[in-house]
């Protein structure tokens, strides 16, 4: 059947939004990233020249599918392109697409690319940040071959390493390699030796403001090209903008490792316990402590932690950094499409 198509601007209003986030819990692939609540936030934050619009997709009245998205304007050297993304961005959102119930997916992409080869307000779709198993993928590139569009580029975007927390933390212990399942404790034996002890501590709530400057701070002392990008001053409104919206709900969270009394880690987890996971969203440590892998001490806590408040998965989130397959992380595969017109 047909679905009905409508463009909205922004993320609509508050009847639509209640209806998304009904249609997003019934999605079992979509997160926290495909709400309109995240996505209102990065608009306000980081959206700057972009105009943000939502489609919705209708069965006889009811919301099978939403999905937000930008037209942007890119300069290049022989002229500006009209460029079509999901609203949010791989810079700081890391899952992105559509959300529908697996049964309507293919309706829904089938709907959409249509929509999209009647619009001439754009050049190109850049479309990441697809993970594999939603299964969004295929069926937008068989659409876009259907409506005679191209598909410039179809690929792997990255990967999101994702630790399997099911059976609790002794079995995720139990699944590790023996070499890997020790390590975490000789890196917090050592880092007591050479430091003294050392604690996990979550950031209260009333403190996650001060917190945030802390962690920002430690994350731009570093030298490498993420300090950088925590040394920009849209980044340090991102995360307190993050903490305000979802620190008082407890998603946010702010932990820090204390060794010898000062701050030797930190880390900024997105939490979702309808879902069962806990999203390791970013992470500072202290440069002179780096050697003693405070980092590895406090994410292997938060682990523990995860699997004690009944996550079943502990997600990385995007990168390939090698902590993660310490942990016996697996990856979750993002996939790119890049759609332009005949």
């Amino acid at each position: 059947m047909t679905l009905e198509v409508a463009v909205v601007a922004d993320v609509g209003g508050t009847a639509l939004g209640a209806e998304w986030d009904a249609l997003l819990a019934s999605d079992p692939n979509a997160s926290l990233f495909q709400a309109p609540r995240w996505i209102r936030t990065w608009d306000v934050v980081l959206g700057g020249q972009r105009r943000l619009r939502t489609r919705t997709f209708r069965r006889d009245g009811a919301l099978v599918g939403v999905l937000a998205e930008t037209v942007e304007a890119v300069r290049l050297p022989d002229g500006v392109r009209e460029v079509v993304r999901f609203a949010g961005g791989t810079e700081v959102t890391d899952y992105l697409g559509p959300v529908a119930v697996r049964s309507d997916r293919a309706d829904v992409a089938t709907a959409w690319v249509a929509s999209l080869a009647v619009d001439r307000d754009w050049d190109e779709v850049v479309l990441g940040g697809l993970p594999s198993d939603a299964g969004w993928h295929d069926p937008l590139a068989d659409a876009a071959v259907a409506a005679g569009l191209r598909v410039v580029d179809a690929g792997v975007d990255g990967v999101c390493p994702v630790v399997d927390l099911t059976g609790g933390y002794e079995a995720h212990l139990a699944r590790l390699p023996g070499r890997l399942r020790q390590e975490g404790a000789r890196k917090a034996r050592k880092l007591a030796r050479d430091v003294g002890p050392h604690e996990v501590v979550r950031v209260p709530t009333e403190d996650l403001a001060a917190g945030v400057e802390t962690f920002l701070d430690l994350a731009a002392s570093a030298e490498d090209e993420k300090g950088g990008f925590f040394r920009r001053p849209e980044m340090r409104r991102w995360f307190h903008a993050l903490a305000d919206e979802y620190g008082p709900d407890g998603t946010f969270r702010l932990h820090r490792l204390e060794a010898g009394g000062l701050p030797a880690a930190m880390t900024v987890s997105l939490v979702d316990p309808t879902r069962g996971v806990w999203g390791l969203y970013n992470s500072a440590l202290a440069a002179d402590l780096a050697p003693l892998g405070p980092g590895v001490v406090l994410v292997n806590g938060l682990v523990e932690a995860a699997a004690a408040e009944g996550c079943t998965a502990f997600d990385l989130l995007r990168g390939d950094e090698a902590y993660k397959y310490r942990l016996g992380a697996v990856d979750r595969v993002l996939h790119t499409l890049t759609l332009a017109r005949p």
